[in-house]
């Protein structure tokens, strides 16, 4: 049996499927602003659930929640053994795109305030 395999686009990962998804977990759904805190995080460096939680003073169910989502759309990737001290980290696709996720986030930053 042939296995479809998956195609790059010419312009890497599908740099406008990276940029809809993107919109919209950070821009378009509750929580998003708590995801976009989780990457800019993990950029820096690799963070288990309850670092994170404690660096961004968020509830650990709450961060947990959210890199479970996450990890779903292919933005992080774990590292080690899963369970309570599972590292996380971006995912290479990510680490492709992150200008794109940066200038969603330089848009979004100045109505955080609004509210």
């Amino acid at each position: 049996m042939r296995v479809p395999q998956r195609r790059l686009h010419p312009n890497g990962w599908g740099r406008q499927i990276m940029d809809r998804r993107l919109w919209y977990l950070i821009a378009a759904t509750r929580g998003g602003i708590n995801r976009a805190r989780i990457l800019r995080a993990l950029r820096e460096r690799p963070y288990n659930a309850n670092d994170l939680a404690t660096q961004l003073a968020l509830d650990y169910k709450t961060v947990r929640h959210h890199l479970d989502v996450l990890h779903e759309n292919d933005f992080v990737m774990t590292q080690g053994a899963e369970g309570y001290g599972t590292l996380y980290s971006l995912s290479p696709r990510l680490q492709v795109h992150f200008e794109d996720f940066l200038e969603i986030w330089s848009r979004i930053e100045p109505r955080l305030g609004q509210k």
